[in-house]
């Protein structure tokens, strides 16, 4: 397992563990460990939780393998309970479980400066971009006579509390209503609960 794997090499060079904690430690994670690792301390470093091609995107940036690889690696941290895949509006999120926030806490030190570094400033230049993905969702699938069905939704929790579909003619009209709706999601749905709640005059 990742955690032996993990154990077993540091011993090999030559530290100790008390109740199971990383007294010292002079090893640094290579190979698939490494790898795992990293999708790990993404995901403690996010504090939220992430899309697979979220995840990807951050490792892509900084030089790690592709889409299959990586997925392959969350397959693998998901089977020993390292990561969770939760249901949010037509789109699933990983999450790190506290088995995972347990190792990662011990062994994110063994990454060299250089990749934490340079993975936290990948994270803070997305992390916003990945809250509003996350939580205001956009879906649009062409249509045979050159539409778009496109579907909208405010996401809370994992569930939409606001949700449009709408036929729009052309692409050109789908990517003027995607590029609106993340300045005018959440007016619309305000507005929408206002007047659907609002007590008509009784005549």
């Amino acid at each position: 397992m990742f955690e032996r794997s993990l154990l077993k090499k540091s011993r090999i060079s030559g530290n100790f563990f008390v109740g199971g904690r990383v007294i010292h430690m002079a090893f640094f994670s290579d190979g698939e460990d490494r790898r795992k690792l990293l999708i790990l301390y993404i995901l403690k470093r996010s504090g939220i939780p992430l899309s697979r091609e979220q995840l990807v995107l951050v490792l892509a940036e900084n030089g790690v393998e592709n889409y299959f690889d990586i997925s392959g690696r969350m397959l693998e941290l998901e089977e020993n309970g390292y990561i969770a895949s939760v249901p949010a509006f037509k789109l699933q999120l990983t999450v790190l479980t506290a088995r995972g926030e347990e190792v990662v806490s011990l062994f994110d030190k063994n990454l060299p400066r250089s990749v934490r570094e340079s993975m936290d400033a990948c994270i803070d230049a997305h992390l916003g971009e990945f809250h509003r993905e996350n939580t205001s969702r956009v879906i649009t699938t062409p249509l045979p006579d050159g539409g778009f069905d496109a579907t909208f939704a405010l996401v809370e929790g994992g569930d939409a509390i606001f949700e449009i579909r709408v036929k729009l003619p052309s692409a050109k009209y789908a990517q003027l209503a995607e590029r609106n709706w993340d300045s005018l999601g959440e007016e619309l749905y305000l507005s929408t609960l206002m007047k659907l709640t609002r007590e008509q005059n009784q005549s």
